[in-house]
C-alpha cells in the first residue's frame, strides 16, 4: 500500500475509521487516484474513426472524431493522426497507452482484423504504435464496449450480462467477468449470423435467412432505398427525394407514418430480435441485458421489442426478472470502451490480453 500512495496510485481520502474497540490507531481510508493517470480510447467502425481520452474511471477529457470519406489504405495514418490530436491537448507524460477498437475480430498473431468487410485489410496495430512510446491493445469494438460498462459503470453493472449490439452489423458481447481475455473462436457472438429463416434473403456471409438481414441498420436502409427506387406507393417518397438521402430518422418518419413495407419489416425485424436475445439466455447465464442501438433509442421500438423478449422469457423462471437496458445512443461509446481495455490490460495488467 505504501509503494502505490508513493506512486500516487491510490490516495488517502483524509477520512478515517476505528475498527477497534480499544484505543488502537485509526485506519485512513484511500482510493483509486482515477486522475493518476489518462488512457485513450479509438474506435473504428463504417460510421469513422472516434477518439476519447478518459481517465482511469471513465471520465471524458477531450474528444476527437474523422466521419468523412478517407482511403482504406491510409487506415494506420488516419488513426495515427487523430491519436495524434488528442495527445496534442493532454499532458504526454500522463498518457498510460491506448486502446482500439475494431470491427470484426483483432488476429492477435497478425495485428490485423478479421472481417468479411475488406475495408479493414490494410489496418496493422504495429504500424501505428511503432509510432508512439506508449503501449497499444486491441479488441473486438462490441467487447470493449461491454468491458466500459463493467469497468466505468460499477454500481449497476454485473459480472455477467449480454451486450447486444445493433448497428451496420450485429454482435453479442456474453459477458462473464471471470473469463476475460481473447477468445480464438472469433465466430462466438455473431449472433447476426444467426439464420431465423432458412428461405429469407441471401446475406453477404453467403447463408439466406441471417437475422441482421432483417433488423440491421444497413438491411433497413438497403430494403428502404430499394422501396424508393421501385415502387411508387411509399411515404419515403414525401421525405426524401433521392433514395441516397434514406437514413435511420427517415425510415422511422415512415414508420410513424404508417408505411405498410416499412411498418411489417421492422415489426418482423422486432420479433426476430426479441426472439433472438430470449435464446440466448437459454445457453447463457445472464443478469442483465444491454442493447446498443440507434434505431432502438425510438422509444416506440424500444418498448415493442422489451416487451417481446420479456414475454418470451416468462417460461424461464430464473430469467422472468432479467433487467434489459437499451444505452443511449453515444457515438463515443466504442471509443470510451476502447479507453476501458487500455485501463483493463494497461492499468489493470489482466494476463487475458496482449500488450503492444
Amino acid at each position: 500500500t505504501g509503494e502505490l500512495i508513493d506512486e500516487n496510485i491510490i490516495i488517502e481520502t483524509g477520512d478515517e475509521v476505528n475498527k477497534n474497540t480499544g484505543s488502537g490507531r485509526k485506519q485512513k481510508i484511500i482510493k483509486l487516484n482515477e486522475n493518476n493517470a489518462v488512457v485513450i480510447g479509438v474506435e473504428v467502425n463504417v460510421k469513422g474513426i472516434f477518439a476519447v481520452a478518459t481517465n482511469l474511471i471513465g471520465k471524458v477529457l477531450v474528444e476527437e472524431k474523422i466521419t468523412y470519406s478517407y482511403d482504406k489504405r491510409n487506415i494506420n495514418i488516419e488513426i495515427t493522426n487523430l491519436i495524434e490530436k488528442i495527445v496534442s491537448k493532454i499532458k504526454k507524460n500522463e498518457i498510460l497507452g491506448v486502446g482500439i477498437a475494431v470491427p470484426g475480430h483483432y488476429d492477435t498473431k497478425n495485428n490485423s482484423i478479421i472481417s468479411n468487410n475488406q475495408s479493414w485489410a490494410y489496418f496493422n496495430l504495429l504500424e501505428i504504435s511503432n509510432r508512439f512510446k506508449f503501449p497499444f491493445i486491441a479488441e473486438n469494438n462490441i467487447k470493449c464496449m461491454a468491458i466500459g460498462e463493467y469497468l466505468f459503470n460499477v454500481q449497476s453493472t454485473p459480472e455477467n450480462f449480454l451486450f447486444f449490439h445493433i448497428g451496420a452489423g450485429m454482435f453479442c458481447s456474453f459477458f462473464q467477468s471471470k473469463s476475460l481475455g481473447f477468445n480464438s473462436n472469433y465466430y462466438l457472438g455473431e449472433i447476426g449470423h444467426t439464420v431465423v429463416d432458412i428461405n429469407g434473403p441471401k446475406c453477404e456471409c453467403g447463408k439466406q435467412g441471417c437475422l441482421q438481414t432483417y433488423i440491421s441498420d444497413s438491411w433497413l436502409l438497403k430494403r428502404a432505398r430499394f422501396l424508393f427506387d421501385y415502387s411508387q406507393n411509399t411515404t419515403l417518397k414525401s421525405l426524401v427525394n433521392q433514395s441516397k438521402n434514406i437514413d435511420l430518422t427517415t425510415i422511422i418518419h415512415a414508420y410513424e407514418l404508417g408505411d405498410i413495407y416499412i411498418n411489417n419489416q421492422i415489426d418482423l425485424g422486432l420479433k426476430l430480435l426479441a426472439t433472438s436475445i430470449a435464446n440466448s439466455l437459454i445457453f447463457q447465464d445472464a443478469h442483465k441485458i444491454y442493447i446498443n442501438s440507434e434505431l432502438l433509442n425510438y422509444n416506440s421500438f424500444r418498448t415493442q421489442l422489451i416487451n417481446s423478449v420479456k414475454k418470451q422469457l416468462s417460461f424461464i423462471p430464473t430469467q422472468e426478472n432479467t433487467l434489459i437496458e437499451v444505452l443511449n445512443y453515444n457515438i463515443y461509446r466504442g471509443a470510451k470502451g476502447a479507453s476501458s481495455l487500455a485501463v483493463l490490460g494497461i492499468f489493470i495488467r489482466h494476463t487475458g490480453y496482449s500488450i503492444y
